[in-house]
C-alpha cells in the first residue's frame, strides 16, 4: 500500500465542471452534524433542560465565558461570540476527524484541517468578518485613519505597516492550523501504516490534544483581533 501525501484536498468527483474535494466533503458533512446536534438538542427548549439540551449550554456557556474573561469587555464578547464560537466548535470537530483509523492512508478520507484551501478560506473569510465589522462599527473614515495616516512619513509609513499586518494575520492563521494538523495527520498515517496496533494509541491522544489547542488558538486569536480592529484610535 502506497501512502498519498498531498498539501490540499483531491477531486473525488465534479459537477458542472466544479470539482468538489474529499476534504470540501469531509467539511460539509462535519458542518451538517454540528448544526444538526444543535437543533436536536434544541428542538424543544425548556426553562429546566433536559440532559441533551444542558450539555449543548453548557458548552456554549463555558466558550462565552472563556472568550469574555479574555476580552473583558461583555458587549463585546457578546459581539464577536457566534463568529470564535462557531470557528471553535467547528474547527474542533474538524480536527477530531483527523483521528479516524484509516484516515490520510485512503484518497477518500482526509482530515479537512489538514488542506491548505480550508484553513485560508476560514482565515480569509474570519478577517473579512471582523473589517466589515469595523467598518459598520467606526464608519469607513475612522477605519481607514487606521491605515492611512498622514500626520508625517513616519506616520505614513506605519500605517503600511499595519496595513501589510492585515495581511499577514490573515496568512499566519490558515498556515499555522493547515501546519499543525498536515503535520499530524502525517504522522499517525505512517505511524500505523508502519506499526498498526497498540502503538499509535498515544499519537492519537495526542493529536486529540493538539486538534483541540490549535482550535482554541484560532478562535482566540480571532476574538482578540476582532477586539483590536473594531477599536477606536486614540
Amino acid at each position: 500500500m502506497n501512502i498519498h501525501i498531498a498539501l490540499t484536498g483531491e477531486p473525488f468527483f465534479s459537477i458542472l465542471g466544479i470539482n468538489f474535494t474529499n476534504t470540501f466533503i469531509l467539511a460539509i458533512f462535519c458542518a451538517l452534524l454540528i448544526i444538526g446536534a444543535f437543533l436536536f438538542a434544541m428542538r424543544k427548549r425548556e426553562i429546566v433542560p433536559g440532559k441533551m439540551q444542558n450539555f449543548f449550554e453548557w458548552i456554549l456557556e463555558t466558550i462565552f465565558d472563556l472568550f469574555d474573561g479574555m476580552i473583558g469587555d461583555r458587549k463585546k464578547t457578546e459581539e464577536v461570540f457566534p463568529l470564535a464560537a462557531t470557528l471553535f466548535i467547528f474547527i474542533l470537530v474538524n480536527n477530531l476527524i483527523e483521528v479516524i483509523p484509516g484516515l490520510g492512508i485512503f484518497k477518500f478520507l482526509r482530515s479537512p484541517s489538514s488542506d491548505m484551501h480550508f484553513t485560508l478560506a476560514l482565515a480569509i473569510f474570519s478577517m473579512v468578518f471582523i473589517h466589515v465589522c469595523a467598518i459598520q462599527k467606526l464608519g469607513g473614515i475612522n477605519y481607514l485613519k487606521k491605515y492611512i495616516k498622514l500626520e508625517g512619513p513616519i506616520m505614513f509609513f506605519v500605517g503600511v505597516l499595519e496595513a501589510m499586518g492585515e495581511v499577514t494575520r490573515t496568512m499566519s492563521l490558515g498556515v499555522r492550523l493547515f501546519g499543525n494538523l498536515f503535520a499530524g495527520e502525517i504522522l499517525l498515517t505512517v505511524i500505523s501504516f508502519l506499526i498498526p496496533y497498540i502503538v499509535p494509541l498515544p499519537f492519537l491522544g495526542l493529536e486529540i490534544f493538539v486538534g483541540f489547542i490549535q482550535a482554541l488558538v484560532f478562535s482566540s486569536l480571532i476574538t482578540v483581533f476582532y477586539v483590536t480592529t473594531t477599536a477606536e484610535e486614540h
